[in-house]
């Protein structure tokens, strides 16, 4: 779902030039390619495969080499294309008209908006997630459609809150050197932004129309003081609840007195640079920020660590779903395409895949929760507890087409604007009520 507005620079692409800078292996250094045995019938055949542009350069490179490597050994023709973040949809879309796509990596929602046009891959993906463990919270909430898998989940890209070391213990934030032991609630995390500010160093928040930094901000702000879009069932909305309007009230009066107020027209990039620039002194982010601050400015990356995101009266929360790689039904060779699948999900070749990308994609199932990957960088540890607090789009409801309509018209994103640019907290929540009644039918 994290498709970014058309000319727009998002976190992701923030370092598109010289991406492979951030550290991470050369691709020489990768483990040796391992083939299983593929029926001979696949022999001859051609598989197209569509997915987003990475943000770690050489995780992109690693896998179109190792499917290049999987297809000379199995005598299939192989065609991997990658496209920026808002050009992917379209292109899987007319790949379910016309043809032409074997197999494409669908963002969280996806595989509820196309459900018709996927192959059913259950067994492949039970098996991927039995193999791992068992799959991570987050996965379990948005990888099966009505019980079924229609695509393998290879995870997710990592967000979390960034922020300056230095700053956070000058004003009084413990264990601030280390992001794992930095424990707020949301109360705490406004007040540390409004000494911030008094020092010239608000925090800084997208609330802008883009798809990835402030839905990730506001929904999770939302479960925490026990609102949703709707109920389980769809039946009932439950956004317009007098606690959250509450919550919404002291977040107005925090935007006032810790942020830089100009964030309502942010989008995902306004929030990087700012950071980068020294302006702001804790944002909502991947850790795109802290590559990026590793890359070219070393003095803010040696200030820079990750703490969770902040906790409410109704728990912590992550708005969070799980990408998969699936096959449309109408590819001329699905058999090729799960074969492909079924061996590019082995540990061979997916481990060497998310090692690679340094804790920037986060682990889909349980097994990668110990890795060393993680402990390689202390400063990446906090994003390996992310995915067991994530939900998906109309949590409790499924992340389905109505919740995706709401996503589509920004209507929590703009309750949330709405509040700090009027002042009013509980007209600000009745609008987005009945945006939400509207956009689930209700």
């Amino acid at each position: 779902m994290d498709k970014k507005k058309m000319g727009k620079l998002s976190r992701r692409d923030f370092l598109k030039v010289g991406a492979a800078g951030v550290g991470v292996a050369a691709l020489g250094s990768m483990p040796k390619t391992v083939f299983g045995q593929a029926p001979a019938a696949i022999k001859g055949t051609k598989l197209a495969i569509l997915q987003g542009t990475y943000f770690i350069a050489p995780g992109q490179d690693l896998y179109k080499k190792q499917a290049a490597d999987w297809g000379k050994a199995n005598g299939v023709e192989m065609s991997t294309d990658f496209l920026s973040w808002p050009d992917l949809q379209p292109k899987i879309a007319a790949g379910v008209q016309a043809g032409g796509v074997d197999i494409v990596e669908l963002w969280p929602g996806q595989n509820y908006l196309y459900k018709d046009s996927l192959v059913d891959m259950t067994p492949e993906a039970e098996e991927f997630g039995k193999r791992g463990g068992g799959y991570e919270e987050y996965v379990k909430n948005s990888a099966p459609v009505n019980g079924r898998y229609l695509g393998i989940p290879h995870g997710q890209s990592n967000a979390s809150m960034a922020y300056r070391i230095g700053l956070f213990k000058e004003v009084g934030v413990a264990n601030a050197e280390d992001g794992s032991k930095v424990d707020l609630t949301w109360d705490q995390y406004f007040e540390v932004a409004k000494k911030c500010k008094a020092k010239g160093k608000p925090f800084g928040q997208a609330l802008g129309h883009s798809l990835g930094d402030p839905p990730g901000y506001v929904y999770p702000y939302m479960w925490a003081n026990g609102a949703m879009e709707v109920d389980k069932d769809q039946k009932s909305i439950l956004f317009n609840k007098p606690e959250f309007v509450e919550a919404m009230r002291k977040f107005i009066q925090a935007w006032k007195d810790g942020y830089d107020e100009t964030g309502t027209s942010w989008d995902d990039s306004n929030n990087n640079r700012a950071y980068l620039a020294e302006q702001i002194s804790s944002t909502y982010n991947g850790s795109s920020i802290y590559f990026a601050a590793r890359k070219d400015k070393p003095d803010i990356a040696k200030d820079t660590h990750h703490m969770l995101i902040p906790k409410g009266p109704s728990g912590r929360f992550y708005w969070l779903g799980t990408r998969n790689f699936a096959i449309l039904k109408n590819s001329k060779n699905i058999a090729g395409a799960k074969e492909f699948l079924k061996w590019w999900f082995q540990d061979e070749q997916f481990a060497a895949w998310w090692r690679l990308q340094e804790g920037y994609m986060l682990q889909p199932v349980v097994k990668f929760y110990n890795d060393p990957t993680w402990t390689k960088d202390p400063k990446m540890l906090p994003f390996r507890e992310q995915p067991k607090y994530g939900r998906d789009l109309g949590y409790a409801g499924p992340p389905d087409q109505k919740a995706s309509l709401a996503m589509s018209k920004y209507v929590i994103v703009d309750t949330y604007a709405k509040a700090v640019q009027s002042g009013d907290a509980k007209a600000s929540v009745e609008w987005g009520a009945e945006q939400l009644k509207r956009a689930y039918g209700l």
